[in-house]
Formats: structure tokens, C-alpha cells, sequence
């Protein structure tokens, strides 16, 4: 699935909850409006018949008032009065004709009521049939029961009213509900969907980029697939091509090492045997310039031959072609040939070398080469970093179990310097191929492979090499290594402290 399709998936489900609140919204709104027209219709409508019968049914009332006035203080007004109360009348029978079926019965009573008194008063002798007093005390209960029916219409209609406001107030509280909870769901959605497009993007962006990390630091192996966006899965296609190409690059830089390397070593050895052939006197006897120009070559023909060495000692490493192992190998004895190997070095810089051992060695199954390359690797590089007058300490201390707590007799070879020690911001580069100034000093000299190449036949063998805390002053480089399982080391309480003294 593409990018752009987890996008659209999470936008059109944050827009449908919306367009659902949205919808709940109208439908609610659409509710209340009909609750308005009811009322309208059903209840003012009603309201506004009865009024009429009420007004007509009063107009009737009033017009006997009239006529009961003129009775009594004007007798030349009481046929006006009596063609007002005639006409009243009429109206009041068309209005009972047309709204009487919808009227509400206590109000119906009194308009009929009226209906019947008023004729009553216009069949004889008005005046007389107003002032006649059973016929006002009757007009005037139909006043009361008019005025109570008017009061009961118009409780009615607040009370149809009110029930009509709790409903609308029940929609309106249903439709906040919903609202909360559509907002609410749509906010859950839109974290998980977010978080499901999030981590369908960044999980595999993480794993590729642990993967880059993999290909920067050397490792050529077959990528695991990463799932994802397609786009991120043409990345990683990208990226396996790339570390397909670089691995092709990377054997080839190997072989081309290695063979210039095999190249170089057979003349190297002819040299070094020739300059050792004319320093001993063979070819004639050497004036004092002669011998100081045939030291220059040998050191300059020993250190070619030490860095040929390494590059094919790398070159094994890497090919996978590391382990050869050499039975009954006793590690002390190896400490002792790095020594002497190193003691030269040691007496050009003015450098004390003291070893110091816990005890022998138990024999083992070891590549020598290796390890012998391995120690001569570590006390050289504090050979170089040391001043005039310095000295280096290699001490050798044996364990029942390994670093990480694997059984058997382990090794532990810590070489430190009193030289500057390692800068905190070269210590994670310090194990990298090429790079020379991890060990902080001005004048340290070499390629930077004696570490990485250490480190590396050390690992080959089960072991490792290990960059410690500074000493005060100096670095401290640790090479642990096993020396076999459930072979037992003999150790004495005294220690052995041996020293150059070339």
C-alpha cells in the first residue's frame, strides 16, 4: 500500500465522523423545527379559533352591557343597543357554526350559553328582560364560566408549551451527547489512524536506517526485507543495491590488498635478507657512513615488511580464513615474543617495557600468528604514543569464566601507557581501519590498522579487544581470550615482573 493511500484512508475516516456529527446535528435541528410547527399549528392554531369564539361570545356580553346602560339612563339608545346585540349575536351563531366542533367544551357552554341569552333578551321586551334580576345573576355566571374557560385555553397552550420545550431540550441534550461522543470517537480514530500511518512509516525508516548503519560500518550481508509504504520498500530495494555494489567493491579492494600485499612481501624479503648480508660484513667491510645508510634500509625494510604483514594479517581476517589453530600454544610465550619483537621500537623511543604475569599458562589450541600479532599490535601503538623516559605496562591476569560470563580458563592481557590517553570524542572511532589519531599524540606514527586488525583476529578467536577507562595518565587496552574450556590454570602467589632492558 502506498503512502498515499494510508493518507487517504486516515483522512476519509476523520471525515466521515465528522460528516456523521454533522449529520446527527441536521437530523436534531430538524426535530426541534417540527417540535415549532406543532405548536404553531396544532396548539395557536387552536388557540386563535377559540379566541374568536371567546371574542365573540364576549362581544355579546359587552352589547348587554350596553343595553342594560341605556335601559336605564338613555331610553332612546335601547334600539341601537338592541340591533348591536342582534348583530353580536349573528356573528356569535356563525362562529359556533364553523368552530364549534373544535372548541374546547367549558367554552363551548358559555358561548352557547350566551347564545341562548341573548336570544332570549331580543324575543320580549329588552329593557325589561335585561334588568330582570335571574337573568343578570345567569349573565353573570356565563361572564365566570367565560373567563374560566379563556384561563383553561391558556393554561393548555403554556402547558403544551412546556412539554414541547422538554422535548426540544431532550433533543438538544441527545444531540450534545452524541456530538461529545462522535467527537470523542473521532479523536480516538484520529490518534490510532495516526499512529498506524506513523508507524508504518517510521518503523521501517528505523530499520533501514539501522540498516544503512549496518552497510557504513562494513557489514556486507544480505539485508532482511523491510515492510512498509512501497516507497519505503523502493528504498530498501535502493538501499540492497547499493550494498550489493559495495560489497562487490569492497572484495575487490580486499583481493587487490591481498595480492599486492603477497606482491610485496617476496622482494621485501630479499631486501631484508640482502641489507642483512652487507650489515654483517659479507659483501666487505663497511666504512662508518656505509653502516649508518645500511641501519636506515633495515629499519626502513622492517617496517615495510611489519605493514605488508598486517594487510595480509587483515586480509585473512576479513576473508573469513582466521583460525589456525597450533595445539599445546602457551600464551606466555607468545607475551615473550611480542616483547622481543616490540623491545627494538621500545629502545629507539626510549621506552621501558615491564610485563607483568599472575601465575603460567595453561596450554592451548591457538593461532599463534594471530595472537602474536595481535600483542604486538596493542604494545606498539603504546610504544609510539609514549615520551622518552615513559613506560608501558602489559599484565597478564587469568579468569574461571569469560567477560560475559561464559565458562572456562580466560586471558586477560591489559597493555597501558602513560601516555596522553584516548580524547573522549576519538573513543568511538578508536577500533576503525585507517584512523591514526585515536591515540591523541603528536607523534604517533603508523596506519591506523594495529587496533582494528587486533580487535579483529581477537573476536575471530572467540575473544576480544577492549578499550578501558583512561589510566592516570594513559590509555588502557584490555585483549581478553579463551584458552579452552575446563582446563584448569596454574597459578602461585608471587608474581613475575620482567622488563626490556635492550
Amino acid at each position: 500500500m502506498r503512502l498515499a493511500h494510508r493518507l487517504l484512508i486516515s483522512h476519509a475516516l476523520l471525515t466521515a465522523a465528522l460528516l456523521g456529527a454533522a449529520a446527527f446535528s441536521v437530523v436534531a435541528i430538524v426535530r426541534m423545527t417540527s417540535l415549532l410547527t406543532e405548536v404553531r399549528e396544532e396548539q395557536l392554531g387552536g388557540v386563535i379559533k377559540e379566541e374568536a369564539v371567546h371574542q365573540a361570545a364576549w362581544a355579546v356580553e359587552v352589547a348587554t352591557r350596553h343595553g342594560l346602560f341605556a335601559c336605564e339612563h338613555n331610553a332612546q339608545g335601547v334600539p341601537a343597543a338592541a340591533d348591536t346585540l342582534r348583530h353580536r349575536l349573528a356573528n356569535l351563531d356563525a362562529l359556533l357554526t364553523l368552530h364549534g366542533a373544535s372548541t374546547q367544551p367549558l367554552l363551548l357552554r358559555a358561548a352557547q350559553g350566551y347564545q341562548t341569552y341573548a336570544r332570549h333578551i331580543l324575543a320580549g321586551n329588552t329593557c325589561e328582560r335585561l334588568q330582570n334580576a335571574a337573568l343578570r345573576n345567569e349573565r353573570l355566571f356565563l361572564a365566570e364560566q367565560l373567563t374560566d374557560a379563556w384561563i383553561n385555553t391558556t393554561l393548555a397552550l403554556h402547558s403544551a408549551i412546556r412539554q414541547r420545550e422538554k422535548r426540544a431540550h431532550d433533543i438538544g441534550s441527545s444531540a450534545i451527547a452524541v456530538g461529545i461522543t462522535l467527537g470523542g470517537l473521532a479523536v480516538v480514530a484520529a490518534w490510532a489512524v495516526a499512529r498506524w500511518v506513523a508507524q508504518g512509516v517510521t518503523r521501517p525508516l528505523g530499520q533501514l536506517s539501522a540498516l544503512a548503519h549496518r552497510v557504513g560500518d562494513g557489514n556486507f550481508a544480505p539485508l532482511p526485507e523491510v515492510s512498509g509504504p512501497l516507497e519505503i520498500r523502493n528504498l530498501w530495494a535502493d538501499l540492497d543495491r547499493m550494498r550489493g555494489r559495495l560489497s562487490e567493491l569492497d572484495q575487490l579492494k580486499d583481493a587487490f590488498v591481498a595480492s599486492a600485499s603477497h606482491d610485496l612481501r617476496t622482494p621485501l624479503a630479499r631486501l631484508r635478507t640482502a641489507i642483512g648480508l652487507l650489515a654483517d660484513g659479507t659483501a666487505g667491510p663497511l666504512t662508518a657512513q656505509q653502516q649508518r645508510v645500511v641501519e636506515l634500509a633495515r629499519v626502513a625494510c622492517e617496517r615495510e615488511i611489519r605493514l605488508v604483514t598486517a594487510l595480509l594479517d587483515l586480509t585473512r581476517v576479513q576473508a573469513g580464513k582466521t583460525v589456525r589453530r597450533d595445539e599445546g600454544c602457551r600464551l606466555d610465550d607468545l607475551i615473550e615474543r611480542a616483547v622481543e619483537e616490540v623491545s627494538e621500537l621500545a629502545e629507539e623511543r626510549g621506552t621501558e617495557l615491564v610485563v607483568i604475569a599472575e601465575g603460567t599458562t595453561p596450554p592451548a589450541s591457538l593461532d599463534a600468528a594471530l595472537v602474536e600479532r595481535s600483542l604486538v599490535s596493542l604494545m606498539t601503538n603504546a610504544v609510539r604514543v609514549s615520551a622518552p623516559g615513559q613506560r608501558v605496562y602489559v599484565t597478564r591476569t587469568l579468569s574461571p569464566q569469560g567477560p560475559d560470563g561464559r565458562p572456562g580458563t580466560w586471558a586477560r592481557v591489559e597493555v597501558r601507557d602513560e601516555g596522553p590517553g584516548v580524547p573522549v570524542d576519538a573513543r568511538p572511532r578508536v577500533f576503525e581501519p585507517f584512523f591514526t589519531r585515536a591515540v591523541g599524540a603528536a607523534n604517533a606514527d603508523g596506519l591506523g590498522l594495529g587496533l582494528p586488525l587486533a580487535q579483529r583476529m581477537m573476536r575471530a578467536l572467540g575473544g576480544d579487544v577492549l578499550l578501558l577507562e583512561n589510566a592516570n595518565p594513559g590509555a588502557r587496552f584490555a585483549l581478553v581470550l579463551p584458552l579452552g574450556r575446563g582446563v584448569p590454570a596454574t597459578t602461585t602467589p608471587e608474581t613475575t615482573a620482567r622488563r626490556s632492558d635492550r
